[in-house]
């Protein structure tokens, strides 16, 4: 295997773990406001978690640039664990972070759900109002 320091690759994982189980919290109490409709603490959601969408694409750029300089641009952790030995000790880290992340996906994708189903609503009511997207809605059109 090329020189790659398996510490700092470990550091980067764990950083990034602790970066997706933030956003893993906060979608997952996002699923909550949006069944309720709370549009102020949605917001405040959204905004919370701008800083950690921002250090995650940090932490891959690092990650990306590590796996580079040792010659392994465009391989895998998978990949990496798989065919050099000495990656072995980033199996648990690189575990929990896809863990992590699958569980996020599926709380993102329940929340598209959500968004997509109130949006089906809205313009279910505003089309039987007689709006629609070329008419603009004032109250003479919902009288």
């Amino acid at each position: 295997m090329p020189p790659i320091d398996i510490g700092k690759l470990t550091k980067l994982l764990e950083e990034q773990l602790k970066i997706y189980t933030k956003l893993l919290e906060l979608e997952s109490s996002k699923t909550d406001v949006l069944l309720k409709g709370e549009l102020e603490a949605l917001d405040n959601i959204v905004t919370q978690q701008q800083p950690y969408i921002m250090s995650s694409a940090n932490c891959e750029k690092r990650r990306e640039k590590l796996l580079d300089e040792a010659g392994l641009g465009g391989y895998t952790l998978r990949r990496i664990i798989d065919e050099f030995p000495e990656a072995k000790p980033l199996e648990s880290v690189f575990n929990k972070l896809s863990d992590v992340v699958m569980k996020l996906r599926k709380t993102t994708d329940k929340n598209k759900t959500i968004i997509n189903t109130k949006l089906r609503v809205v313009n279910y009511i505003l089309s039987k109002s007689g709006a629609s997207e070329d008419r603009m809605i004032t109250y003479s059109n919902l009288t």
